[in-house]
């Protein structure tokens, strides 16, 4: 940074990449919203997880979303509340709960599939194919990098 300066870079591939997922999210949010959709992102993200997965346990849904459990819970709890999904003990493991769209949380996810399948298609329409696998290789590249195997 040049001492003479007043008003620092930021790191370049850090505040691309945040604004960006700033950015999606708030229109992805937005879309929603358009559509009289009773969820937001931060919710979405579990009740897909759910979706695409199958019935699974809350410390399964905080590793595959990278959240953390305060977090998940709350979601759940809202979810739950709300009739979005039901959540059972574990036969095996009395400790264990397993979270389960329940018909209506099934028809908000296929609903929310298709508006984020739509946004994803807009999105991938301004590249061509060339671009889309090599912006799949850099995404996966720098997941690496931050998430060693």
């Amino acid at each position: 940074m040049d001492p003479n300066d007043k008003h620092p870079i930021p790191p370049f591939i850090i505040a691309r990449i945040g604004a960006v997922s700033y950015r999606l999210r708030r229109e992805c949010d937005k879309a929603f919203r358009d559509q009289g959709f009773p969820l937001e992102m931060d919710q979405l993200q579990v009740l897909l997880s759910l979706y695409y997965s199958g019935p699974t346990s809350q410390q399964e849904i905080c590793l595959r979303q990278q959240r953390d459990k305060a977090s998940v819970n709350r979601t759940v709890a809202f979810l739950l509340k709300n009739d979005i999904v039901k959540v059972e003990q574990d036969i095996n493991d009395k400790r264990k709960t397993r979270v389960e769209l329940t018909e209506y949380g099934q028809k908000l996810s296929i609903q929310a599939n298709a508006v984020l399948e739509k946004f994803d298609a807009a999105l991938s329409a301004e590249l061509t194919d060339e671009e889309r696998k090599q912006f799949d290789n850099l995404m996966k590249k720098l997941i690496s990098v931050v998430t060693p195997m």
